[in-house]
C-alpha cells in the first residue's frame, strides 16, 4: 500500500465545509497576510503519525504491522469515515439557513461523534508538540524501553490510547507493561472523554451575514478558572452550525439547568457573538485561520503567533 506522506492533522472531510469546489481561503498569523489553496494543501505534516514499526510491534498483542503510516492509516479508517458521515449530516440544515428556510426541526445530532471529534483533535494537534517532548524524556528513561527518536512512539502510543478510548473506537490491545507506564494519560484522556460527553451542548443556527471562521486546530477552548480542566469548548461545523460544549463541572456551570442541548438561532442583531466565537478560533489557531469567502476580521492582524504551538 502506497505510503501517505501528506499526514493531515485536520481531516480534509472538516476543511470542506468551509470551502468551495474544494480550495480555501486561509489567513496566516505568522506572515500576516491571507492567500488560497486547496484543501488538501493545508494542516498535514509530511509523516506526521508516521511510527516505529519495529517498537510498535513489540507492545501490540495479536497484530502486527509493516508500514511506518499505520496510525494514520487506522485513523482514517475506523475514525474519519464515521466522523465524515456526522459533519456532512448538517449541510442540509446549513442549506436552509442560507436559503432562509425557517423549519425548526433539525435532525438527531450524534454527540458522540462530536465528542470523539475533540478528543482526537485536541491529542493528535501538533500544538501539543511540547508535551510529546516531555513525555519521550520521560520514555527514554525507561531501561525497558530504551532511547527511540523524538515522535516515533510517543505521538503514535497516545492516538492508540485515545483511539482505544473513543464511543465508536476501534480497540488496539497493548501490552500490559506499557500501559501501566501510561496509565496517565489514559486516565486524563477517560477524564476529558467524560467531561466533554456529560457537557451541555448549545447548537447555534448562523443566521447573520458572517460565517463561521475555523482553523487548524479546529476548535476554541476557554478555561475561566485554574480548577477547571476547560470551561467551554466551541466547536464550528459548518459556516453556519457550531456547537458550543459548557463543563457541567466547571467554575461558571449552572446547576438548574436540567436539560441536556438547546438550539439558539443568532441573527444580526446579535452578530457580536459570531464574532466572539471567532475570534476565539483566531486565538486558539495555530498558524492558519480558514474560511469559505476570504472575509477576515480586520483586527485578526494583531494576534500573536504563537512559535511553541507550531515547533518543528
Amino acid at each position: 500500500m502506497k505510503d501517505n506522506q501528506n499526514q493531515h492533522y485536520v481531516p480534509q472531510y472538516y476543511l470542506k465545509n468551509f470551502s468551495k469546489d474544494g480550495h480555501i481561503h486561509v489567513y496566516d498569523l505568522k506572515d500576516k497576510k491571507p492567500f488560497t489553496n486547496s484543501i488538501s494543501n493545508v494542516a498535514f505534516k509530511k509523516h506526521f503519525y508516521n511510527v516505529d514499526t519495529n517498537f510498535f510491534n513489540k507492545i501490540i498483542e495479536n497484530e502486527a504491522f509493516e508500514e511506518e503510516d499505520f496510525i494514520d492509516k487506522l485513523i482514517n479508517k475506523h475514525y474519519e469515515s464515521i466522523l465524515a458521515a456526522f459533519f456532512d449530516s448538517f449541510n442540509p440544515t446549513r442549506e436552509r439557513i442560507i436559503n432562509n428556510d425557517n423549519r425548526k426541526t433539525i435532525s438527531v445530532i450524534d454527540f458522540h461523534s462530536l465528542v470523539d471529534f475533540v478528543l482526537v483533535q485536541t491529542y493528535k494537534n501538533p500544538k501539543l508538540q511540547l508535551f510529546f517532548e516531555m513525555m519521550q524524556e520521560q520514555i527514554n528513561k525507561n531501561k525497558e524501553i530504551g532511547y527511540i527518536k523524538l515522535d516515533k512512539i510517543g505521538r503514535g502510543i497516545v492516538i492508540l490510547l485515545v483511539l482505544n478510548e473513543l464511543h465508536y473506537g476501534r480497540k488496539t490491545q497493548i501490552k500490559k507493561e506499557i500501559v501501566e507506564v501510561f496509565n496517565p494519560i489514559i486516565e486524563e484522556i477517560k477524564t476529558w472523554k467524560e467531561l466533554v460527553t456529560n457537557s451541555y451542548k448549545y447548537v447555534y443556527w448562523n443566521l447573520t451575514d458572517i460565517d463561521f471562521l475555523t482553523s487548524d486546530f479546529g476548535m476554541s477552548f476557554m478555561r475561566l478558572s485554574p480548577e477547571d480542566n476547560f470551561t467551554t469548548i466551541f466547536i464550528p461545523i459548518n459556516t453556519k452550525i457550531g456547537v458550543l460544549l459548557v463543563n457541567k463541572k466547571s467554575s461558571i456551570w449552572n446547576n438548574r439547568i436540567t436539560n441536556s442541548s438547546s438550539i439558539l438561532k443568532i441573527d444580526n442583531s446579535e452578530k457580536r457573538q459570531i464574532e466572539v466565537f471567532n475570534q476565539a478560533i483566531i486565538e486558539n489557531a495555530n498558524r492558519f485561520v480558514f474560511s469559505l469567502n476570504g472575509q477576515f476580521p480586520e483586527d485578526i492582524k494583531s494576534v500573536t503567533y504563537k512559535e511553541w504551538w507550531n515547533r518543528k
